[in-house]
């Protein structure tokens, strides 16, 4: 589980990205100028570890991912944005990162993490190493120990592993399963071919315990045909539900599942609700204000709305009265 978002995550490998060269500078002054064996201990330490090129690459790398990620993210946040529009969303992102698996996006990625890296603080050549004499008359099929030498292949492999991770997450929270609701949303929608499909909209009716009437779809698919053949204006569910309330009212199974379609949440919070793997951690106090993410948005509200104050409406009011007090403003 993840302390924020996607946003902020992509937030802070860019800010890292775009500042990668002052904070190698930064450090590098804190380590030779600054007094204090630990903060300059401290400063070589980071120094060393973001100059690696394995550092600049895995940070690369990430902002590609997050970036390709940010559009749905983004979309998601919206109370209007549907479930079936999300979901074709999320599966372009993920369109989008399985075409990243490849050796040529590899190169270019590569290329760009290593081109500002020059500078930076050649490794020590390390002695070559060799397999134990020990292990000659034995098949050796897992690592006996050694690092990698090239440290490309081995940020090459690590490429390939987190495409295949972020995959497989996507696949698994994106199941079969899930996806016959999106499939019951899809025949929910007037503008598809499979409009009030009976045998798709089945899985949704199974969500919310509502049983099933064929009958019932029957008659209204019908009822949709000869209304198609009457207008040449584009229907809308919300359209169809306003103006034909009364007709739906005689089927009370597809009035019920016309009302499941437009009340299906999409927001990032209700994902976490219902399908995502957040859903197995303090369930009871995530949807209340007792989860400690939840409190600190009163706590933010109260502080925005504090500094709104203070540089709006108490800011002439602030210093006109420490200036007519003859007081003095102590500032930090």
């Amino acid at each position: 589980m993840l302390d924020q978002r996607w946003t902020g995550h992509l937030d802070t490998v860019s800010v890292v990205l775009k500042s990668h060269d002052t904070l190698v500078e930064f450090l590098n002054e804190i380590a030779t100028t600054r007094k204090g064996a630990d903060i300059k201990l401290e400063a070589v330490g980071l120094h060393k570890a973001i100059t690696e090129p394995a550092f600049k690459f895995l940070f690369c790398v990430m902002y590609k991912v997050l970036g390709l990620m940010d559009p749905p993210n983004r979309m998601l946040q919206a109370e209007q944005t549907d479930l079936m529009t999300a979901v074709q969303l999320i599966r372009s992102a993920s369109s989008c990162i399985e075409s990243l698996r490849s050796d040529a996006e590899f190169a270019k990625l590569w290329a760009e993490s290593i081109k500002s890296s020059d500078d930076a603080v050649p490794t020590a050549p390390k002695r070559q190493r060799q397999a134990s004499k020990s292990l000659q008359d034995y098949i050796v099929n897992e690592s006996v120990g050694q690092r990698e030498s090239n440290i490309e292949q081995e940020c090459k492999r690590l490429f390939f592993n987190i495409i295949d991770s972020i995959l497989g997450e996507m696949s698994v929270r994106f199941s079969e399963r899930n996806s016959q609701y999106m499939s019951a949303l899809d025949a929910l929608d007037p503008g598809t071919k499979n409009f009030l499909d009976a045998g798709k909209v089945k899985p949704l009716l199974d969500l919310t315990n509502t049983e099933m009437v064929e009958s019932q779809f029957t008659v209204a698919r019908q009822f949709w045909q000869t209304l198609c053949t009457d207008q040449d204006e584009k229907m809308t569910l919300v359209k169809l539900l306003s103006n034909y309330s009364s007709v739906f009212q005689a089927m009370p199974v597809v009035l019920t599942a016309l009302k499941h379609a437009l009340t299906f949440g999409a927001s990032t919070a209700m994902c976490e609700n219902s399908f995502s793997t957040l859903k197995n951690v303090f369930s009871e106090h995530r949807r209340s204000m007792l989860h400690r993410r939840k409190v600190h948005l009163i706590k933010l509200a109260f502080e925005n709305d504090l500094s709104r104050k203070f540089r709006e409406e108490w800011k002439e009011l602030l210093l006109r009265r420490f200036h007519s007090s003859k007081r003095r403003l102590q500032l930090y």
